[in-house]
């Protein structure tokens, strides 16, 4: 028995997300023709393979990597090199850069809540 067709629609619709960004993950080179066929009609047609690609996509996206950093990723497990090692570095690398960012965030609040407090003080 063969599995329904699944269009970009359909996809965007189970993972919450646009169209658009089915889209630009294709054109970013990590949705290709290994996880997506095309139909006579020309539709594309998105298999399990494709929606637990996008999945992982989304869902690392959504973690706060950037493209560049999901690009390595998906190039590490397509060539079966993407080890728990690995992974582990890739996340405490994107740890300690949200921890620089959290840092640099919190000397920005210190000051504009001085800055606050000084005109408020001027009142």
């Amino acid at each position: 028995m063969s599995r329904p067709i699944m269009l970009i629609r359909d996809v965007a619709v189970l993972l919450g997300v646009s169209t658009d960004t089915v889209r630009y993950y294709e054109r970013e080179g990590l949705l290709d023709d290994r996880h997506v066929a095309r139909l006579p009609n020309g539709y594309r047609d998105y298999g399990e393979a494709a929606v637990e690609r996008l999945r992982l996509l989304v869902q690392a996206r959504r973690s706060g990597m950037s493209i560049a950093e999901i690009k390595a990723l998906a190039d590490a497990f397509d060539d079966g090199t993407l080890t728990i090692d690995l992974q582990l570095k890739l996340l405490r690398e994107k740890l300690a850069g949200l921890d620089r960012q959290a840092r640099e965030l919190n000397v920005t609040r210190t000051a504009i809540a001085a800055k606050i407090d000084d005109l408020e003080s001027r009142r």
